[in-house]
């Protein structure tokens, strides 16, 4: 595993259990493929918890990679794969003021909903629609921009989706290794992780896809899309044998992402540099890896212990069908603009080429008129 410079006390007991996820992704991948095979999981400067407690349960955490070597087809369901990004888009709009602005978010939550196939999800976990301003001309124009951040709500839980849902199209193909600490990792091998696979493949045009549509609703007849600065995935499957979590992996040289930090405060537009510890070689060529926010931390020890049914994290039991999102102990991590932006570059290098500062926003916390 590599090391972050300087880890939080958080990410000090989230590394501790990532070395027995990385272990265990290594015997699986070694008992399926008839032959000693390693596996490799790189923290981002953002690791941290995230919201869905089964993913905990199961040794996977936010603002990671992780990848195994195998030669035999192999997911690990607890990962939790869905397909998840942040589209950026050049606007020539000037939304009246803040109703106006909710007011077509709310327009487009009701078609999507009553006339479409999709899920809204702009309102679940962090996701969010952010209308944000660039006030320095430089590699973005000044000018107001629509940030979107949602998954392919569409194949989750449903019988057809990658989440492990009782009932699924894999569900009967899950298989368990429990290892000698106690821990376990639950897997697909052969031709239902083949086909895990090629679903997730499918989806990142697909994603991409839903993230324009989206946001064309959103502004309606009355303002149009410009540009599409970028539209990048933080979260499923590089290849067939790795797994981003809140982890964007860049292809090409000098790629650009955006950095997520609190709400109000404004996202950075960074371009990576090669050379980093960041850098990694997936199935389809050489990536880039940066971290794709600040992460959560926990304001009190984790101490995290393992029941059959349940886990145990910083002094409370939690089903695995619950969440960590709202309780009391957990925290997107505070960001000071020059201290906290270098310690990340510190680790995945890069240039800021844009700050863009919010002026409205719709979330989780905010969703109400």
């Amino acid at each position: 595993m590599r090391t972050l410079r300087a880890p939080d006390s958080t990410q000090r007991e989230i590394i501790a259990q990532l070395h027995t996820t990385e272990h265990l992704l290594s015997q699986v991948a070694s008992l399926v493929s008839g032959r000693d095979c390693d596996a490799e999981i790189i923290p981002m400067p953002d690791l941290g918890l995230p919201h869905n407690v089964r993913r905990i349960h199961g040794g996977f955490f936010t603002g990671a990679y992780y990848h195994w070597d195998s030669t035999v087809p192999m997911i690990p369901v607890d990962a939790t794969v869905n397909l998840c990004g942040v589209a950026l888009f050049r606007i020539e709009d000037d939304f009246v003021d803040e109703r106006d602005f909710r007011r077509r978010i709310e327009a487009a939550r009701t078609t999507l909903t009553e006339k479409s196939s999709f899920v809204w999800n702009f309102t679940s976990g962090n996701h969010f629609v952010i209308l944000a301003e660039n006030r320095t001309a430089g590699v973005l124009p000044e000018g107001r921009y629509l940030v979107l951040h949602s998954s392919a709500a569409e194949f989750k839980n449903q019988y057809n989706g990658l989440y492990p849902a009782p009932g699924n199209w894999y569900h009967n193909e899950i298989r368990v290794f429990v290892g000698h600490h106690g821990r376990y990792l639950r897997y697909l091998s052969g031709s239902p992780a083949e086909r895990f696979a090629r679903m997730v493949a499918m989806l990142e045009d697909y994603q991409r896809e839903r993230q324009r549509l989206c946001a064309a609703l959103i502004l309606g007849a009355e303002a149009r899309v410009t540009d599409e600065v970028l539209s990048v995935l933080h979260y499923g499957m590089p290849d067939p044998a790795s797994i981003a979590i809140g982890c964007q992996w860049l292809p090409g040289e000098r790629p650009l992402s955006l950095l997520l930090t609190r709400p109000g405060a404004p996202l950075y537009l960074i371009r990576a540099h090669c050379g980093g510890n960041n850098r990694t070689t997936t199935a389809r060529g050489p990536v880039v890896l940066t971290p794709h926010g600040l992460g959560v931390r926990s304001l009190r020890p984790l101490d995290l212990a393992y029941g059959e049914d349940h886990l145990r994290i910083a002094g409370q039991r939690i089903s695995l069908d619950q969440s960590l999102a709202g309780r009391d102990f957990v925290a997107i991590r505070d960001f000071d603009r020059d201290a906290d932006l270098a310690g990340i570059l510190s680790d995945c290098p890069g240039t800021v080429e844009a700050e863009l500062h919010q002026v409205y926003s719709y979330h989780r916390t905010n969703e109400g008129p």
